[in-house]
């Protein structure tokens, strides 16, 4: 009991003083210090257009070059997608994205593949329009997707995500009315879409039963 009893001050008396805090504080300090040196070299970026792209592999600095230093029109001839100083900032000051800049060749199976964390889905989620770019931008085409419209964007690109991509209750026939909305489709030409892709896909007997109903 009286060992336990020496533990237990001793404990209080390290929460209650100030050791804990001095202890950590340089740990603290440079976090603080890196996240204030990430956002200036974002805002440096920004504002003089010079990129400062941390040590990379040969291959990522090379294909950074090649995308900077040619103009869009031209990396679209052959690139469907660019990516180009691709950055993603939250309120909450973390970076998601930094100034990622790569190009997919017309016809190429390109994946991205990191640890959790390191923004591939904040990646599509830019490209899809479904979250805002902080800085630099993506061509789908040739065409930004800062400055293009929902509308146009959704002609562009197409999202399926790994879970809940239908929804159970609606039948074939809505969900395709859903996508077709979703993707800008003019509203007078829905029906005729969606009935071609119920005959293409041969769904006929299927148009009408919910999703969540079928194999």
């Amino acid at each position: 009991m009286a060992a336990q009893g020496f533990i237990f001050l001793f404990i209080l008396y390290i929460l209650e003083s100030d050791i804990c805090r001095r202890a950590t504080r340089p740990f603290k300090e440079r976090q603080q210090n890196d996240k204030i040196q990430r956002q200036q070299d974002i805002q440096m970026m920004t504002v003089t257009g010079i990129p400062m792209a941390p040590v990379e592999d040969n291959d990522v600095a090379a294909e950074r070059e090649r995308i900077l230093s040619n103009p869009v029109a031209q990396l679209a001839t052959t690139d469907a997608v660019v990516l180009r100083q691709l950055t993603k900032l939250y309120d909450s000051n973390f970076l998601a994205v930094d100034r990622l800049s790569v190009g997919i060749p017309r016809g190429e199976c390109f994946g991205l593949l990191g640890v959790n964390g390191a923004g591939k889905t904040t990646t599509f989620a830019m490209l899809t329009g479904e979250a805002t770019v902080s800085s630099g931008d993506a061509f789908l085409g040739g065409t930004s997707v800062v400055r293009a419209a929902a509308g146009a964007r959704g002609r562009l690109v197409g999202f399926c995500p790994q879970f809940d991509a239908l929804i159970d209750q609606m039948t074939v026939r809505e969900t395709l009315w859903m996508y077709a909305r979703l993707r800008g489709i003019d509203s007078g030409d829905i029906s005729r879409v969606v009935e071609k892709l119920i005959d293409q896909l041969t769904l006929e007997k299927y148009a009408d039963r919910q999703a969540g109903r079928l194999r």
